[in-house]
């Protein structure tokens, strides 16, 4: 007798956002390397649920009509998910909580980001030097650089063997114009696993990433047109893209 194991979701939420009664909401996620909708609902007086079963347990992200709103884990347990002009808040799960934390954490990271900005032209303001300024603020932009690559290094890392570690490493590379070996990539794959070598995104992005290296240094010709992973839906700027904030989430739906 062969006995297979399946997640049983169970998604409840509610939102003080405006104009969000009568949407849908989606949870779209990878399926046969195919992004699809795997659940959907519609929002009924601030509330909202999804439940079902997975073959695994799996990162989705949670969509109003075709605009994602958040990542968050379908796994076997309650989920709780909140949404308001405070905040975005998945929690509820093991893995979900794990993943809300990190994301509050760099959330903070790319406040500091933004402020660098915000520095650079009250700066400009106050008439002051702006080679000593720039100077500055690209010292401060390198070391911040630096943190975030030690960021996502570690939470991977610490999550090499579910799947919250390929997820965080496929936003991580989002930004990039085409799969590329990074000095963090490589270090960090010295010490990845085996199951998260193995993950289907992880294994097609180095294998493209070493192609291209390939191409780079001349070992091999290039191909007339270049692949990308599959990928969820985000804003990838280069960075790391967490969810929109709440600010933004409040704004009138269209």
């Amino acid at each position: 007798m062969l006995i297979t194991s399946c997640t049983k979701y169970n998604v409840t939420g509610t939102s003080s956002l405006q104009n969000m009664d009568g949407h849908m909401l989606y949870l779209k996620g990878i399926v046969n390397d195919e992004l699809c909708n795997i659940d959907s609902c519609e929002v009924v007086h601030g509330k909202f649920k999804f439940s079902g079963t997975l073959d695994s347990v799996q990162v989705v992200t949670l969509c109003i009509d075709d605009s994602p709103i958040m990542p968050l884990v379908l796994e076997d347990g309650d989920v709780t998910v909140e949404l308001n002009e405070q905040h975005l808040q998945c929690k509820g799960t093991p893995l979900n909580d794990t993943l809300s934390a990190f994301n509050k954490r760099y959330e903070t990271l790319m406040a500091q980001f933004d402020d660098l900005t915000h520095q650079q032209s009250q700066a400009i303001m106050n008439g002051e030097d702006m080679d000593v300024v720039n100077q500055r603020l690209e010292s401060i932009h390198n070391k911040l650089v630096m943190q975030e690559d030690r960021m996502l290094s570690a939470f991977i890392a610490d999550n090499f063997d579910n799947c919250l570690g390929p997820y965080v490493f496929q936003i991580a590379t989002s930004g990039y114009q085409y799969p590329v070996l990074t000095p963090w990539i490589e270090a960090l794959m010295t010490k990845a696993s085996e199951n998260f070598k193995n993950s289907p995104y992880v294994k097609e992005y180095m294998q493209l990433a070493k192609q291209n290296q390939d191409i780079m240094t001349g070992v091999a010709e290039a191909p007339q047109q270049p692949q990308q992973p599959p990928m969820l839906p985000q804003n990838a700027d280069g960075r790391f893209d967490g969810p929109p904030t709440p600010n933004e989430m409040a704004k009138p739906v269209e």
